[in-house]
């Protein structure tokens, strides 16, 4: 699939635009970005197989390159689309699951799926998502140039946090599929070999051991449930216990694995 030019809509620009247009870079297109609403250069780009247009257009058709979602309100964002079609170059399949969350997470902001914006106004004014610190890059939407700038800007910084949200949801798809190897102690603490980022989502176990960089860890589940109790200070080559109780880390594994057992 080859495109030399990527069309979006001018003045103000969003997560979705954003992200979609960091997308593509992600999945390492070269090309122009040209930002515009004029009616006949989006007639000729729509109908030219070899220009992308996307968030603008009014026409969804992946063949021809147009991902338009404005046309049909049950349609998913401009990410969303992009994603879906070009996923296979952006994340590794077995991540894929993993990496779509954070692109749903894009499409309901801009979609206002399921009426998040209801769930948004209960949280702290001050309280800002990867869609809002985007949109934050947006200054005076009657300076065309300004604004082309800071959209690169936008891009560029969404660029970091897709390689970022890449990274996390292979990590996390090696997690899913080595949960199955973790050692299970006779009181039921998960012992894992190599650190799980999933154990807490299973729900499983109240305590876990895990590898830490000053040796092993333990941690609860939700300090709500269960706290690492304070005597693991008498543990041998004890390093560090956390105020709230969440974890504590140990040199020795064998040490940490007798104290795990008296819990």
């Amino acid at each position: 699939m080859q495109f030399s030019k990527v069309i979006t809509h001018d003045t103000s620009f969003h997560a979705d635009d954003v992200i979609a247009v960091a997308l593509l870079r992600h999945a390492g297109f070269q090309f122009e970005v040209e930002r515009t609403r004029n009616p006949d250069v989006l007639a000729m780009a729509l109908a030219d197989p070899e220009i992308l247009v996307l968030d603008v257009g009014g026409i969804y058709n992946p063949l021809m390159l147009n991902f338009d979602h404005h046309q049909d309100a049950t349609m998913m964002s401009a990410a969303g689309l992009i994603y879906d079609h070009f996923k296979d170059a952006i994340c590794p399949g077995d991540a894929q699951p993993f990496f779509g969350n954070f692109i749903a997470s894009i499409d309901a902001i801009d979609t206002n799926r399921d009426n998040i914006f209801a769930v948004w106004n209960t949280l702290p004014r001050g309280f800002r998502n990867t869609s809002s610190i985007i949109g934050g890059f947006n200054r005076d939407v009657t300076n065309a140039s300004a604004q082309d700038e800071q959209f690169k800007k936008a891009v560029d910084f969404s660029l970091e946090i897709i390689r970022n949200e890449v990274y996390k949801a292979v990590k996390k798809a090696k997690s899913e599929a080595d949960y199955s190897n973790r050692t299970i102690l006779q009181n039921n603490v998960a012992v894992f070999e190599e650190f799980s980022t999933v154990w807490k989502e299973k729900n499983e176990h109240v305590f876990a051991i895990l590898p830490h960089a000053n040796g092993w860890q333990i941690q609860s589940i939700d300090t709500t449930v269960a706290k690492i109790p304070e005597n693991v200070a008498a543990c041998e080559g004890f390093v560090f216990r956390h105020a709230s109780g969440f974890m504590a880390v140990v040199k020795d594994k064998n040490a940490i694995l007798a104290f795990a057992e008296t819990l």
